[in-house]
């Protein structure tokens, strides 16, 4: 039993934004018996002429709807020209807005974007930083511990962190419907060079990027489709069988005596791969003699690094100057998990004992325990 009686609504362009609408719920409406009245139009959809006149000024209402998306993006564009940009700072991490409108820093959640470049940098994966985060409880933009890797990514690749401005990422499509899509070039874009203080330097940005598009490629080259880091151990998604090429993964089944296995030696795939376990102290003793190899011969290796400090490539830029600090440090007692998570491309294993070991500076070492 319907319990409606009459729809009583203020205009035809507060009912639906299009005609086709407009005519649809109507006509649901009145075969239900159930009359809308229009008050600024004075049209009732069970009169004689309700139906033609309905028809014709939601045509009109459809129009009108059209001509304000039209000026209201012809108002966005026209102050993106004029570098006036549009941002909502309650769903942007890092910023607020001051009394004028302009971008200032949230020194709290400024501080979070600063740890999230450099924890990349530093060789954490992007699901490793989003989880560290929600362990942490560490807010974000909603004030909730939210963090997935899409997030990251997000922000690793957003310009304003280096205090520029890149205006009309997205666009609205149709206007009844207010999809919007990414501007791939469709629409005009505007960028504005030193909008506001940055969160992180220039060259720390681009050596992001730089990052983000090197680990796509290992990924890809290595079909995996996620690298997760994980706190104790600085070898997550670098260790490969060096035998069929899978990924070895990480196994710890009484909490102390954790190994390395092929993912294609694994019964439960079928066991394609014959290549054994790998102790993690052995791999933790393979870094070791291949970092400590690379200290004791430093000297030979500082040409190269001084030269890739003075690369165009951001990345290759901050790799030389790292492996400059670092290997002053000295030999290595013992492996660290930061110092791997940092330096480490991949171990290729061949067997229990023997591995080739490849860092980000583009070494390469041979070790035979």
């Amino acid at each position: 039993i319907w319990k409606v009686d009459r729809v009583i609504t203020k205009s035809i362009s507060r009912f639906a934004r299009n005609t086709a609408d407009c005519l649809h719920y109507s006509r649901e409406l009145k075969d239900l018996g159930i009359p809308i009245y229009f008050q600024k139009e004075n049209i009732d959809t069970m009169a004689a002429s309700g139906e033609l006149l309905f028809t014709i000024l939601s045509s009109l209402a459809q129009e009108e709807s059209r001509n304000i998306s039209e000026n209201t993006t012809w108002g966005i564009r026209s102050k993106f020209k004029r570098g006036q940009p549009m941002i909502n700072t309650e769903r942007f991490m890092g910023y607020d807005k001051d009394e004028n409108g302009n971008l200032v820093i949230n020194p709290e959640q400024g501080e979070v974007v600063k740890r999230i470049y450099r924890d990349f940098l530093e060789g954490w994966s992007l699901e490793g930083i989003a989880q560290q985060l929600k362990a942490e409880q560490v807010p974000g933009v909603t004030g909730k511990a939210r963090w997935n890797a899409k997030t990251i990514q997000r922000m690793l690749q957003n310009e304003k962190y280096k205090g520029d401005l890149l205006m009309q990422k997205t666009y609205t499509v149709d206007f009844l419907t207010k999809k919007m899509v990414e501007n791939k070039g469709e629409k005009d874009q505007y960028y504005v060079q030193g909008d506001h203080e940055a969160l992180v330097t220039p060259e720390v940005w681009e050596a992001a990027q730089y990052e983000l598009k090197r680990r796509e490629g290992f990924m890809e080259s290595h079909g995996i489709c996620k690298i997760v880091s994980q706190a104790g151990s600085g070898f997550s998604g670098r260790v490969y069988c060096g035998l069929c090429g899978s990924s070895y993964h990480r196994l710890n089944p009484n909490g102390n005596t954790p190994y390395w296995k092929c993912l294609n030696a694994e019964k439960a795939q079928g066991k394609i791969c014959t290549n054994g376990n790998v102790k993690e102290k052995e791999l933790r003793r393979a870094f070791t003699i291949a970092w400590n190899s690379i200290v004791e011969n430093r000297e030979s290796f500082m040409g190269h690094w001084k030269t890739m400090q003075k690369s165009e490539n951001a990345l290759e830029r901050i790799r030389g100057k790292q492996m400059i600090e670092l290997t002053a440090e000295g030999r290595l007692e013992f492996e660290i998990p930061e110092l791997t998570r940092m330096v480490l491309e991949e171990v290729r294993v061949h067997n229990s004992t023997t591995f080739t070991i490849t860092f980000l500076d583009g070494t390469v070492k041979n070790v035979k325990l």
